[in-house]
């Protein structure tokens, strides 16, 4: 009863200091914002080109941000405050790729990198061939679509030459939209028998530039060969009377397809491209809590500090020549905020120990915090909560979004008494999955909070620099981000834990129907990882669970999210899909039966 009191009073003070002491630690607001843009300037630079994951640039704001703990006082947790990793950076050509042309008695040597390039997501194979033209490779049946280049050819065994874009590329809002990407009609192609895809570019371009090799950062490949080449080597291999223009024109005016066979030639084409890997690593360091009952009740507050370094790689929304993605507010902002919340910290500690994180490669797939979750530094099991901060410059109106709500019954009432407090405006969502770093922790059943100030013009452009930040709004965040670690910490119940059911599907013109389902992008070569599942999804009532690792979806083996998202395509709501996983550790191979819902 005596040790009860004394924690109760002990409480009491700690309760008493919090709202009688300067939030900035001795800081006035100016110093705090000085030091906002001081990191934010570093981060956002020129000479870190970008922070993209597995670059120098990377390494120095990973260097920077570890300086900066080390400068506070943060200890390291395993005797380092890198946690390193091996990740996929680049690709190049192994020394077996060719492509020859038969016709008749004529055999052509075409030269990589002038006449055609492999893609990094094809196959490394030795394939041979007919060829046959597929228009622009896209099979669609919906209800407001019915549109199948492969609907009058026979693909086994043969060679596809297929139009880059969509019949519909003209109108950003065609239903065609969602078929153009690469990888669905890679996917299609093989689904319908064919050995290898060749893409050509469907306008005219007097440059004739060769898409460049990009390195594919799945574990696994497309399954068939993929080569873009110049149009003007087609061109000669149409039978007379063919062009591509007029292909092209023809199709796009009468939105139907008019693919045929080339008999008389045969194509063979070896591809060998080499991934290179590269080490990065999460930056990480600690503060230790002040009372011993709670020491093993770690609280994380984790920001990526990576970014698209100088675009070109699909992420990027920018479409001129390659320039340095500066990445101020995804997430140099995000990062800073972290850094000085683990500076405030580390000179008032909370009563629970706490973790501070720089996460690497979000932008590829949340491969840092994912790494983490897979590898932890301290038992899942001692972590209560985790605090996400990714996009934080750009408040308007005092406006702050907050996610995650749902995953304790402890967030909604903390979220609204702080944002009186403080006098901000706050949106919140209870979901706990969403595109940041979080959902690897809520996917480990930890209750989360993702704090977010909104998308921009500027998101994922190069225009994204340190001087449009709102740095007062974002040491608001600084200050509303104190005063929840500090709630959770002086609370003596831990937060619970709840599942939050989703409240309606992102989303995805690719296809109409609803799993629910959340992929890991971190990938597994066996199949596609599932993090988790949405609660009272199809999914989650059809008894799949986090960690399963999905290798078939209906007829569709699966080796990727590009051949789960392919097969999507293929199914409607109200159809039950057998869905095949491995799960537990000896992977077992379990059937379950899928009632797909439709998307809303």
């Amino acid at each position: 009863m005596i040790v009860q009191n004394s924690r109760l009073i002990r409480r009491i003070v700690l309760l008493f200091v919090l709202v009688s002491a300067t939030t900035f630690m001795g800081l006035t607001p100016d110093e705090m914002q000085s030091r906002l843009i001081t990191h934010v300037k570093y981060l956002a630079s020129d000479e870190l080109e970008g922070r993209k994951m597995g670059s120098e640039g990377n390494r120095k704001a990973a260097r920077y941000v570890a300086g900066y703990f080390t400068s506070v006082g943060l200890q390291p947790l395993d005797n380092s405050y890198f946690q390193e990793f091996q990740v996929v950076t680049d690709a190049h050509f192994g020394d077996n790729n060719s492509l020859t042309v038969e016709k008749g008695s004529q055999t052509i040597k075409w030269t990589i990198g002038e006449q055609y390039t492999p893609l990094g997501f094809s196959d490394n194979a030795s394939v041979s061939g007919n060829l046959a033209f597929a228009g622009y490779g896209i099979t669609l049946d919906t209800e407001e679509l019915k549109y199948d280049d492969y609907g009058n050819i026979d693909a086994s065994g043969k060679i596809m030459i297929v139009l880059r874009g969509s019949p519909g590329a003209d109108n950003p809002h065609s239903k065609f939209a969602a078929s153009e990407g690469l990888r669905y009609k890679a996917t299609n192609a093989r689904e319908h028998g064919a050995v290898a895809i060749i893409f050509i570019d469907a306008e005219k371009d007097s440059v004739e530039e060769l898409m460049k090799l990009e390195p594919d950062r799945s574990t696994n490949k497309s399954g068939i060969v993929v080569i873009h080449a110049k149009r003007s080597k087609i061109r000669q291999l149409l039978p007379m009377g063919k062009d591509i223009d007029s292909l092209v024109e023809k199709i796009k005016k009468t939105k139907e397809p008019l693919s045929f066979d080339i008999d008389d030639i045969k194509m063979s084409i070896a591809v060998d491209i080499a991934n290179i890997e590269e080490p990065t690593a999460n930056v990480i360091g600690y503060v230790p809590g002040n009372d011993p009952d709670m020491s093993e009740e770690y609280i994380i507050v984790g920001a990526h500090f990576d970014h698209l370094g100088w675009g070109g790689d699909g992420n990027s929304r920018y479409e001129g020549p390659p320039a340095i993605h500066h990445g101020a507010d995804d997430n140099a902002s995000g990062t800073a905020a972290m850094m000085e919340l683990a500076r405030i910290v580390s000179e008032k500690p909370l009563e629970r120990p706490t973790i501070f994180m720089g996460f690497t490669g979000e932008e590829y797939g949340l491969l840092g915090s994912a790494y983490y979750a897979e590898h932890p530094l301290v038992p899942l099991e001692k972590t209560i909560f985790m605090l996400n901060i990714d996009m934080v410059g750009r408040m308007e109106e005092n406006k702050l979004n907050v996610h995650g709500t749902g995953t304790s019954t402890r967030w909604d009432s903390l979220v609204d008494s702080l944002q009186t407090e403080h006098n901000l405006a706050t949106s919140s969502s209870s979901d706990g999955w969403g595109p940041s770093d979080q959902t690897s922790f809520y996917a480990k059943d930890i209750p989360v909070l993702f704090l977010f100030t909104g998308l921009h013009d500027d998101y994922h452009r190069p225009s994204d620099t340190w001087d449009k930040l709102n740095y007062p709004g974002l040491a608001k965040v600084v200050e509303f981000s104190e005063s929840i670690l500090r709630s959770v910490a002086s609370t003596p119940e831990k937060p619970d834990f709840i599942k939050t059911s989703s409240p309606g599907a992102r989303r995805s013109m690719a296809f109409r129907v609803y799993v629910g389902t959340i992929p890991d992008y971190s990938d597994n070569p066996k199949g596609l990882r599932l993090s988790g599942v949405r609660t009272d999804g199809p999914a989650d009532k059809a008894g799949i669970q986090g960690g399963d690792i999905m290798v078939k979806f209906g007829d569709i083996d699966i080796k990727t999210i590009y051949d789960y998202t392919y097969a999507l395509g293929k199914y409607r709501p109200g159809e039950t899909v057998d869905v095949v996983v491995l799960r537990g550790d000896n992977d077992e191979k379990v059937t379950l039966h899928v009632t797909l819902e439709k998307r809303k």
